[in-house]
């Protein structure tokens, strides 16, 4: 009889976190910020996946039949939500003769004096391939050091306080953006592309950390009302957001635009660089087609790189 009690009370424990974690990944914008957890809960959402399965291992091993079925339906609901993030990018997408435009983006992480390491990196970013060559961490004092090595390949650049984009592309116009915050970290530019002009964001957002990320809150709701009342049939945002896929202040901005899936599969973790466990670093856009996707170590940034070969949608190949 007692064994009976403990395997129900086990049971009933499995299956009330096997709940909280199943609507966690059905609406994990429901739950309240207490406290400010509300931010890395949803950074290590796609993790809590083990948490279900180890829930459901439990479960079976007590044969808590009630905690079977729950955590059963906690795998299935974390399934639903993220597998269809995880699969490869369709691989007939990515072939073609058909203009394209490849981007790349990374924190660089580029303090004032750091000379050899601005070289090093314009020299990595300015070899990378890409057409547009966006940045975000680099020092004005840096600027024209990073420029210099991609001066050849990328000779158009806007750029406003710690944030820049380098084109192959002639830069019809550009426009700093303070998003709310008070001082540039964003900027807007009008870039001719293959398919038509595009309109590029670079975003820096503000820091977010539990004890205070109002800053970066508003810069991403400053961007999402941008963006909505933007025009453009084409649009590329990309940057360093400070914010995981899943992060309430994110969602807004991945409503309006799309975020390709990986060329390999996988979340596409992007920080920190060693060891990577949440996507901070986005591609997001309007009017195209992806055809790869990808992270990719570069340079000494704590931040992986992040880039993409993009078709306007209405091409044809």
């Amino acid at each position: 009889m007692a064994r009976r009690i403990g395997r129900r009370r086990v049971g009933i424990l499995i299956a009330a976190l096997s709940a909280v974690l199943t609507a966690a990944f059905l609406a994990p914008g429901r739950f309240p910020d207490a406290f400010g957890f509300a931010l890395p809960f949803e950074a290590v959402l796609p993790w809590l996946g083990i948490a279900a399965g180890l829930l459901l291992i439990a479960a079976l091993a007590r044969r808590a039949w009630l905690g079977i079925l729950v955590s059963l339906i906690a795998v299935a609901a974390w399934a639903f939500v993220f597998v269809p993030r995880v699969l490869p990018l369709d691989p007939v997408a990515a072939v073609g003769n058909v203009p394209t435009v490849s981007v790349l983006s990374q924190n660089v992480r580029l303090g004032a004096g750091d000379t050899a390491a601005a070289r090093t990196a314009g020299a990595e970013l300015g070899g990378s391939g890409a057409d547009l060559v966006a940045v975000q961490e680099i020092a004005p004092e840096q600027r024209a050091t990073f420029a210099a090595e991609l001066a050849a390949s990328h000779p158009y650049d806007a750029t406003a306080s710690t944030v820049g984009l380098w084109s192959r592309f002639p830069i019809r116009s550009s426009e700093p953006l303070d998003l709310g915050l008070g001082w540039d970290r964003a900027l807007r530019a009008e870039v001719e592309t293959p398919g038509g002009d595009t309109t590029v964001y670079v975003v820096h957002a503000a820091s977010a950390r539990l004890d205070g990320h109002g800053q970066r809150d508003e810069m991403l709701a400053e961007l999402a009302e941008v963006i909505r009342a933007d025009g453009s049939p084409r649009i590329i945002a990309l940057g360093d957001f400070n914010a995981s896929t899943d992060d309430r202040s994110f969602t807004p901005l991945s409503a309006l635009l799309t975020e390709p899936r990986q060329s390999s599969g996988g979340f596409g973790f992007s920080w920190p660089s060693s060891f990577p466990v949440v996507r901070l670093d986005h591609i997001l856009v309007r009017g195209f087609d992806a055809r790869e996707m990808a992270t990719e170590p570069r340079g000494d940034s704590d931040h992986l790189a992040i880039s993409a070969r993009l078709r306007p949608t209405g091409e044809s190949g």
